[in-house]
């Protein structure tokens, strides 16, 4: 145990992708960091598939070739039985575009989680297994306490400049300081178990995630090492607790026999394991951070788990959070309140982008409408947010998506004036709801520009921002502040387009997203 009147910079509370993401980062960049962990890894935890963008975020930290020399199920795409038409499709990773790797992973967490905080102590970070956080005390303008008991039930304190908070959906600060804000269309449940000599398709797609659904939910199937497969449901909490009667073993078999297209599959296999059950309630805190602690993954907030986000969540945050206590120890002139609401709103930008998608997959399921689970999401009424801003951060601010969804579109019963709406950023010819791609466009009157902040290697920067009268702010990059510049009243948006495209700054893809994000938030206006 350290000794008390020793002072780390950061002391994180969970050891698993979020914190040992984290507390690698700062250990690279300097910091004294203690991670504090409840089990002894390896330990057993849900949450197997990873997303091909996940790895950029392993091979930040120095752990992307152990994955590959460690025999993990490359995943290269996921094959779909969603909508009305049972046929399946597959979409791939290496069709997106400015992708840097066109490939997943998919991991048992217990040997990944344990890959991840070993990698942590290799960097410098000291670890504490089997040693519970039982409280904390802020100390405000002091350093703060953490109060920890360990297997043998001995209790001490360590003192830290900063709290981060990676204990998961248990949030042991932002719990105490903060409101959880439930979904009130994502209250699931999963329910799985894990499958010896499953089917797998051949060749390249033979590690890809498969995704049926049936009347109350869909299904995962996610292939693991030595031939094991992890098979789940995610099913409405009211659909499972009205069939909790029949007990979970039975309603996992009645459920799987109404899939047939992943009962084939199964044929021949034999299940090795138990039915395990747990809630996948989607929340967000309304606050992630303030003066001297930090939340990052499940204890910031949580999404469903249909595109396979929570690790890629908790290291994308990881990392955010790393840059943000950086640049509050290391550079004291930048403020501190605008350190964290900059780690707020990328995280919840990411989180908000995500919840978007499964949004979007669920209004688009087209099957048994009376069903309730089904029916709550198809009215596809994102909560306080226009649809077609749901999709500008899916589509126009990242055109890398346009293959993905083009091939939902083909087979989902998505309402028709959103179709229309994609299939107009999916050509280049959308510029916003009612706006005519050939009438000349030019800047909003009332956008104004603001001095913020910006990722620059370990810390954050000075940097721009434009922000319309809504309080829409866009960074300010070297792209957008030339189509302001061109947007001067003579010019449509398919001329911006054209203008912009193929000068050095910018492709013609991303000239097209560029102009319909900045029309769609507002930043540039028809001409009256």
């Amino acid at each position: 145990m350290p000794e008390n009147d020793e002072v780390y910079d950061v002391v994180v509370i969970g050891g698993g992708p979020g914190g040992a993401m984290s507390g690698t980062l700062l250990a690279d960049a300097g910091k004294r960091v203690l991670i504090i962990e409840a089990a002894k890894f390896p330990r057993y935890h849900i949450g197997e598939s990873l997303l091909s963008g996940t790895a950029d975020l392993l091979n930040r930290i120095g752990v992307l070739d152990r994955l590959e020399s460690g025999g993990y199920v490359k995943k290269h795409g996921v094959e779909w039985v969603w909508g009305d038409n049972r046929e399946p499709w597959t979409v791939y990773f290496k069709d997106a575009l400015a992708m840097p790797y066109d490939y997943g992973y998919q991991v048992e967490r217990a040997e990944f989680d344990k890959l991840l905080l070993d990698n942590a102590r290799e960097h410098g970070v000291e670890v504490l297994e089997q040693t519970k956080v039982e409280d904390f005390a802020l100390g405000g303008d002091a350093p703060s306490t953490v109060f920890m008991k360990d297997a043998d039930g001995k209790q001490s304190t360590v003192r830290t400049r900063w709290i981060l908070d990676a204990s998961g959906q248990g949030g042991t600060v932002t719990k105490r300081l903060h409101r959880q804000e439930w979904d009130p269309y994502l209250k699931n449940l999963a329910v799985w178990s894990y499958w010896k000599g499953a089917r797998r398709p051949p060749g390249l797609d033979a590690g890809n995630t498969f995704l049926p659904t049936f009347d109350e939910g869909w299904w995962w199937f996610i292939p693991l090492r030595d031939d094991i497969t992890s098979v789940g449901m995610v099913v409405d909490s009211k659909v499972v607790h009205e069939n909790r009667g029949q007990g979970m073993e039975s309603y996992y078999a009645d459920c799987l026999a109404r899939t047939p297209e992943l009962a084939e599959r199964l044929a021949g296999a034999e299940r090795t394991d138990e039915i395990h059950v747990a809630r996948d309630w989607s929340y967000v805190y309304d606050r992630f951070s303030g003066d001297g602690y930090i939340a990052v993954g499940d204890a910031a907030c949580f999404i469903d788990p249909l595109f396979s986000t929570g690790v890629h969540l908790a290291m994308l945050s990881g990392f955010l959070a790393a840059v943000a206590i950086n640049t509050a120890l290391d550079k004291p002139e930048i403020d501190r309140d605008e350190v964290l609401d900059f780690y707020e709103s990328a995280y919840r930008k990411e989180f908000a982008r995500l919840r978007a998608q499964v949004y979007f997959l669920y209004g688009g399921h087209g099957s048994s409408k009376d069903s309730y689970f089904w029916h709550a999401r198809s009215q596809f009424e994102v909560p306080e947010v226009d649809p077609e801003k749901a999709f500008i951060s899916l589509i126009a601010g990242a055109f890398q998506h346009r293959s993905w969804y083009s091939r939902y579109l083909e087979r989902l019963d998505v309402p028709s004036d959103l179709r229309s709406t994609i299939e107009k950023i999916f050509d280049g010819k959308s510029t916003g709801i009612g706006v005519d791609p050939h009438r000349p466009i030019t800047r909003a009157p009332d956008i104004g520009y603001v001095d913020d902040l910006a990722i620059d290697g370990a810390h954050l920067r000075r940097g721009r921002s434009i922000v319309t009268s809504s309080g829409m702010s866009v960074p300010l990059t070297p792209r957008l502040e030339r189509l302001v510049e061109l947007a001067d009243g003579t010019k449509s948006s398919i001329e911006l387009v054209d203008e912009l495209a193929g000068t050095e700054i910018v492709d013609r893809d991303s000239a097209q997203s560029l102009v319909h994000e900045a029309t769609s938030y507002g930043l540039l206006v028809p001409v009256t």
